[in-house]
């Protein structure tokens, strides 16, 4: 029997199955022979499944379900689509499902009117097995809510393909983001909240947002004091500026990858976290309302640390929100995109401040003073991406003067000290520094012709610290390099 009578139970297993790609369903086995040649699973997806038969003009009624998705393409060597449809039609009667539909042959339309409008509605390309076709949509009712189930039944040459897709209606877990009312207030008031990340992934994310559960961090980039317009309505046709919002501030750049969840799913828990922590929001969209395709793809890679976003532009939603702070106002924006069950997280964080241009207002006789006075000197102009210790060419000015420095006092012979903040796991920090500043000196020997027999890296991490590392400008100042006299 292909539909297994014990439904309920079959729900029960849902949990274990998913974890298990290129397996049956658990509530509904193969046609005996059938191998599977296409395999998906998303938790709470929005599905548009159709009904038929095919109405005037071809015209086809669609319902929009929410719930979790799975969808399966087998092909059958050596079948009719008959036999197969009276086997599928004949189990699912036999569970007690509703028939939504039934279309037979003809009743399904043709190429021109429905045929193929019927089967995308299902999986998507059908190549060319659409002939002798049948299509079936059922309703299974069960304790934990309502079981949706379309096929779509082709032939091609003697052989039989099956289009199969069960949406299981299941409540939205909109609590999975972590977030950390302390990070905006005083960290005496709320303490961060427990969440199950590593220490690395925790040194890797922003300290207000924790990441979606499961997602794996793909690219980020941090860039301190600088200017980004975020939309603030549909990109609009070409020639037709977007209503942006205006920020200058630190951004923090962030692109996740979660497998086997809607862009739904995503975005509900993300705009859900924002409004936790007392965030606005000045502007959503969702799905169609985000624009077409090329518009999706723009607004997505607006935010994108490298203004790629490949295939992930489908299904799309996205929201800006911020919030002011006694530190300045804070913006989130979020854009989630997918592409075959999966989904990115385009996440940015703009931190607006004033300029804290004495920070990288640096020469060769001020680090001399300093140095004279106090045996070291602090420098605020080199920078890294986040979880980097590859240079960015802004730095170009603070390294000339450290060069300037040497060249002008060819007996003075340095340590070059990296510090972290104390954000994340220290050990990791440690490790960190020293990278970074053994990737200053190398810049030193390379670019600038130093003699590295001057210059010794060492790294100290979070623990030297010039400032509190319980506010935002205090880690600030906490994120530095040092040049440190060395006898």
């Amino acid at each position: 029997m292909i539909i297994r009578t014990l439904a309920v139970l079959c729900l029960c297993l849902i949990t274990l199955w998913a974890s298990a790609n290129q397996t049956d369903h658990p509530l509904i086995s193969r046609y005996p022979g059938a191998e599977i040649k296409d395999w998906r699973y998303t938790e709470y997806e929005r599905v548009e499944l159709p009904s038929g038969p095919v109405g005037e003009e071809g015209r086809l009624d669609v319902d929009s379900l929410v719930g979790n998705f799975t969808g399966i393409t087998y092909e059958i060597e050596g079948v009719s689509t008959l036999k197969v449809f009276e086997n599928y039609r004949k189990a699912l009667q036999n569970v007690g499902s509703t028939m939504v539909s039934v279309c037979r042959l003809a009743e399904c339309g043709d190429k021109d009117h429905g045929l193929l409008d019927l089967a995308s509605g299902v999986l998507g390309y059908v190549g060319n097995y659409f002939n002798k076709p049948y299509y079936i949509r059922a309703k299974l009712d069960s304790p934990k809510g309502d079981i949706q189930i379309g096929l779509f039944i082709g032939g091609f040459d003697g052989d039989v393909q099956v289009q199969q897709i069960v949406v299981e209606e299941v409540p939205l877990q909109n609590g999975l983001i972590d977030v950390n009312d302390g990070y905006i207030k005083d960290p005496v008031e709320s303490a961060p909240p427990i969440d199950q990340r590593t220490s690395r992934e925790k040194a890797q994310d922003h300290p207000m947002i924790a990441r979606f559960p499961g997602a794996s961090l793909s690219r980020a980039r941090n860039i301190e004091y600088e200017k980004i317009a975020l939309p603030v309505s549909r990109l609009g046709s070409e020639g037709v500026a977007p209503v942006e919002l205006n920020f200058t501030g630190d951004i923090h750049q962030y692109t996740y990858e979660v497998e086997g969840v809607s862009t739904l799913k995503v975005y509900q828990n993300y705009l859900r976290a924002a409004k936790n922590l007392g965030f606005s929001v000045k502007f959503s969209c969702e799905r169609r309302a985000c624009g077409g395709e090329q518009e999706s793809i723009e607004l997505a890679e607006r935010l994108a640390v490298d203004h790629d976003v490949e295939n992930f532009y489908r299904k799309p939603y996205y929201f800006v929100a911020t919030r002011d702070t006694a530190q300045g106002r804070i913006a989130i924006a979020v854009y989630v995109g997918g592409f075959e069950g999966d989904a990115w997280i385009q996440q940015v964080i703009v931190e607006e401040k004033g300029a804290e241009t004495d920070l990288v207002k640096v020469n060769a006789d001020i680090l001399y003073e300093k140095i004279e006075q106090t045996g070291k000197a602090l420098i605020y102009g080199i920078y890294f991406d986040i979880d980097s210790a590859t240079i960015k060419p802004k730095s170009d000015e603070a390294l000339q003067a450290i060069s300037d420095l040497l060249g002008s006092h060819p007996k003075l012979n340095l340590y070059v000290v990296g510090h972290t903040d104390d954000t994340g796991d220290s050990d990791y920090n440690l490790t960190l520094s020293s990278r970074r500043a053994a990737s200053v000196v190398n810049a030193l020997k390379t670019k600038y012709d130093v003699d590295s027999d001057r210059l010794r890296p060492a790294g100290v991490g979070p623990y030297s610290p010039v400032s509190d590392n319980g506010s935002d400008s205090g880690r600030r100042l906490n994120r530095r390099v040092e040049l440190v006299r060395r006898l």
